[in-house]
Protein backbone atom coordinates (compact mmCIF):
# COMPACT_ATOMS: atom_id res chain seq x y z
CA UNK A 1 0.00 0.00 0.00
CA UNK A 2 1.21 3.19 -1.16
CA UNK A 3 1.33 6.27 1.33
CA UNK A 4 -0.90 8.47 -0.82
CA UNK A 5 -3.27 5.21 -0.23
CA UNK A 6 -2.96 6.17 3.19
CA UNK A 7 -3.76 9.91 3.26
CA UNK A 8 -7.82 9.35 3.14
CA UNK A 9 -7.57 6.85 5.95
CA UNK A 10 -5.85 10.17 8.12
CA UNK A 11 -8.35 12.50 6.75
CA UNK A 12 -11.17 9.89 7.63
CA UNK A 13 -9.70 9.71 11.60
CA UNK A 14 -9.32 13.87 11.75
CA UNK A 15 -12.52 14.06 10.87
CA UNK A 16 -14.43 11.03 12.72
CA UNK A 17 -12.56 11.99 16.10
CA UNK A 18 -13.14 15.84 15.88
CA UNK A 19 -16.66 15.30 15.16
CA UNK A 20 -16.79 12.58 18.30
CA UNK A 21 -15.56 15.94 20.35
CA UNK A 22 -17.83 17.99 19.26
CA UNK A 23 -20.59 15.58 20.22
CA UNK A 24 -19.42 14.92 23.78
CA UNK A 25 -19.45 18.94 23.87
CA UNK A 26 -22.71 19.14 22.59
CA UNK A 27 -24.35 16.65 25.26
CA UNK A 28 -23.19 19.15 27.92
CA UNK A 29 -24.14 22.60 26.39
CA UNK A 30 -28.10 21.35 27.78
CA UNK A 31 -26.52 22.10 31.33
CA UNK A 32 -24.00 24.79 29.78
CA UNK A 33 -26.33 27.20 28.99
CA UNK A 34 -28.15 27.93 31.67
CA UNK A 35 -24.89 28.80 34.07
CA UNK A 36 -22.69 30.19 31.41
CA UNK A 37 -25.14 31.89 28.90
CA UNK A 38 -28.44 32.30 30.86
CA UNK A 39 -27.70 32.91 34.91
CA UNK A 40 -30.09 30.00 36.41
CA UNK A 41 -29.57 29.04 40.04
CA UNK A 42 -31.01 25.69 39.44
CA UNK A 43 -28.78 25.40 36.54
CA UNK A 44 -25.73 25.11 38.89
CA UNK A 45 -27.26 22.63 40.45
CA UNK A 46 -28.00 20.24 37.61
CA UNK A 47 -24.70 20.72 36.29
CA UNK A 48 -23.08 19.84 39.53
CA UNK A 49 -24.55 16.93 39.27
CA UNK A 50 -23.88 15.55 35.22
CA UNK A 51 -20.81 16.67 36.05
CA UNK A 52 -20.75 14.79 38.91
CA UNK A 53 -22.07 11.52 37.20
CA UNK A 54 -19.44 12.00 34.30
CA UNK A 55 -16.60 11.79 36.96
CA UNK A 56 -18.19 8.80 38.55
CA UNK A 57 -18.72 7.04 35.18
CA UNK A 58 -16.67 3.60 35.14
CA UNK A 59 -13.06 4.53 33.94
CA UNK A 60 -13.75 2.81 30.64
CA UNK A 61 -16.21 5.41 29.30
CA UNK A 62 -13.47 8.19 29.94
CA UNK A 63 -10.62 5.52 27.36
CA UNK A 64 -13.35 5.55 24.98
CA UNK A 65 -12.61 9.35 24.70
CA UNK A 66 -8.84 9.24 25.17
CA UNK A 67 -9.01 6.24 22.79
CA UNK A 68 -10.89 8.70 20.03
CA UNK A 69 -8.31 11.60 20.89
CA UNK A 70 -5.65 8.95 19.94
CA UNK A 71 -7.33 8.13 16.79
CA UNK A 72 -7.06 11.91 15.83
CA UNK A 73 -3.20 12.56 16.07
CA UNK A 74 -2.96 9.13 14.45
CA UNK A 75 -4.25 10.95 11.47
CA UNK A 76 -2.43 13.96 11.56
CA UNK A 77 0.59 12.58 11.60
CA UNK A 78 -0.39 10.19 9.02
CA UNK A 79 -0.79 13.12 6.80
CA UNK A 80 2.03 14.91 8.62
CA UNK A 81 4.54 12.11 7.39
CA UNK A 82 5.09 13.24 3.77
CA UNK A 83 2.83 16.25 3.41
CA UNK A 84 3.09 18.15 0.31
CA UNK A 85 4.25 22.00 0.02
CA UNK A 86 0.98 23.06 -0.40
CA UNK A 87 -0.90 20.93 2.05
CA UNK A 88 1.68 21.27 5.16
CA UNK A 89 0.57 24.42 7.24
CA UNK A 90 -3.27 22.91 6.77
CA UNK A 91 -2.04 20.24 8.46
CA UNK A 92 0.42 21.56 10.69
CA UNK A 93 -2.91 24.08 11.71
CA UNK A 94 -4.74 20.83 11.86
CA UNK A 95 -2.74 18.77 14.29
CA UNK A 96 -1.89 22.29 16.03
CA UNK A 97 -5.77 23.16 16.47
CA UNK A 98 -6.60 19.42 18.09
CA UNK A 99 -3.54 19.80 20.55
CA UNK A 100 -5.44 23.13 21.63
CA UNK A 101 -8.73 21.13 22.34
CA UNK A 102 -7.15 18.43 24.02
CA UNK A 103 -5.03 20.72 26.43
CA UNK A 104 -8.31 22.40 27.27
CA UNK A 105 -10.03 18.80 28.49
CA UNK A 106 -6.84 18.08 29.91
CA UNK A 107 -6.42 20.67 32.01
CA UNK A 108 -9.48 22.56 33.07
CA UNK A 109 -12.20 19.93 31.72
CA UNK A 110 -10.69 16.90 33.56
CA UNK A 111 -9.95 18.63 36.66
CA UNK A 112 -13.05 20.54 36.78
CA UNK A 113 -15.02 17.04 36.64
CA UNK A 114 -12.56 15.82 39.66
CA UNK A 115 -13.72 18.85 41.21
CA UNK A 116 -17.15 18.33 41.36
CA UNK A 117 -16.40 15.27 43.15
CA UNK A 118 -14.06 16.69 45.81
CA UNK A 119 -15.66 19.79 46.10
CA UNK A 120 -12.11 21.33 45.90
CA UNK A 121 -12.33 24.45 43.66
CA UNK A 122 -9.02 26.33 44.72
CA UNK A 123 -9.34 29.99 44.62
CA UNK A 124 -12.37 30.32 42.84
CA UNK A 125 -16.00 29.40 43.96
CA UNK A 126 -18.09 26.22 42.74
CA UNK A 127 -20.53 28.13 40.24
CA UNK A 128 -17.41 29.96 39.08
CA UNK A 129 -15.55 26.40 38.88
CA UNK A 130 -18.75 25.68 36.37
CA UNK A 131 -18.52 27.93 34.29
CA UNK A 132 -15.01 27.65 33.98
CA UNK A 133 -15.69 24.01 32.48
CA UNK A 134 -18.98 25.45 29.81
CA UNK A 135 -16.66 28.32 28.81
CA UNK A 136 -13.53 25.94 28.33
CA UNK A 137 -16.12 23.79 25.95
CA UNK A 138 -17.11 26.65 24.36
CA UNK A 139 -13.07 27.40 23.53
CA UNK A 140 -13.25 23.40 22.18
CA UNK A 141 -15.72 23.84 20.19
CA UNK A 142 -14.04 26.76 18.50
CA UNK A 143 -10.92 24.80 18.05
CA UNK A 144 -12.45 21.89 16.93
CA UNK A 145 -14.37 23.76 14.20
CA UNK A 146 -11.30 24.97 12.78
CA UNK A 147 -9.84 21.61 12.12
CA UNK A 148 -12.82 20.87 10.36
CA UNK A 149 -12.85 24.33 8.64
CA UNK A 150 -8.68 23.76 7.73
CA UNK A 151 -9.46 20.22 6.03
CA UNK A 152 -12.54 20.43 4.37
CA UNK A 153 -10.38 23.80 2.91
CA UNK A 154 -7.71 21.74 1.74
CA UNK A 155 -10.06 19.28 0.65
CA UNK A 156 -11.26 22.05 -1.48
CA UNK A 157 -7.86 23.47 -2.83
CA UNK A 158 -6.94 19.80 -3.70
CA UNK A 159 -10.29 19.34 -6.07
CA UNK A 160 -9.55 22.75 -7.43
CA UNK A 161 -5.70 22.33 -8.00
CA UNK A 162 -6.50 18.88 -9.84
CA UNK A 163 -9.45 20.48 -11.85
CA UNK A 164 -6.64 23.17 -12.77
CA UNK A 165 -4.65 20.55 -14.20
CA UNK A 166 -7.12 18.17 -15.67
CA UNK A 167 -8.39 21.26 -17.91
CA UNK A 168 -4.70 22.16 -18.77
CA UNK A 169 -3.56 18.75 -19.50
CA UNK A 170 -6.87 18.58 -21.76
CA UNK A 171 -6.12 21.55 -23.35
CA UNK A 172 -2.37 20.48 -24.20
CA UNK A 173 -4.08 17.23 -25.33
CA UNK A 174 -6.93 19.28 -28.11
CA UNK A 175 -3.72 21.40 -29.01
CA UNK A 176 -1.89 18.30 -29.87
CA UNK A 177 -4.17 16.54 -32.18
CA UNK A 178 -5.26 19.71 -34.13
CA UNK A 179 -1.82 20.44 -34.60
CA UNK A 180 -1.33 17.02 -36.07
CA UNK A 181 -4.43 17.34 -38.37
CA UNK A 182 -3.88 20.35 -39.82
CA UNK A 183 -0.26 18.90 -41.50
CA UNK A 184 -2.38 15.70 -42.54
CA UNK A 185 -5.15 17.96 -44.42
CA UNK A 186 -2.35 20.32 -46.08
CA UNK A 187 -0.78 16.87 -47.48
CA UNK A 188 -3.90 15.82 -48.22
CA UNK A 189 -5.28 19.03 -50.53
CA UNK A 190 -1.43 18.91 -51.93
CA UNK A 191 -2.42 15.26 -53.00
CA UNK A 192 -5.84 16.54 -55.10
CA UNK A 193 -4.00 19.16 -56.57
CA UNK A 194 -1.39 17.19 -58.41
CA UNK A 195 -4.02 14.56 -59.31
CA UNK A 196 -6.35 16.78 -61.06
CA UNK A 197 -3.60 18.69 -62.70
CA UNK A 198 -2.43 15.23 -64.13
CA UNK A 199 -6.09 14.25 -65.28
CA UNK A 200 -6.12 18.04 -66.83
CA UNK A 201 -3.20 16.66 -68.83
CA UNK A 202 -4.13 13.63 -69.89
CA UNK A 203 -7.94 15.34 -71.33
CA UNK A 204 -5.43 17.56 -72.92
CA UNK A 205 -3.19 14.41 -74.63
Amino acid sequence: MAYKDLVPVGTGLIIAATSFGLGVVYSNSAYDYNTLWKYDAEGFTRSLAHYSNWANAPMRIHHILHFVMFLGLSGCFIKLYKPSDDSKYFEYGTLGLMMVGIVIYLTNLRIGVNSCITGEWGEVDQNTGINVMAASQFLIVIALSGVLILQAGLYYAEWYDEKIKREFLEKEAAEAKEAEIQPEAASTGVETRSKAKSKAKKRTA
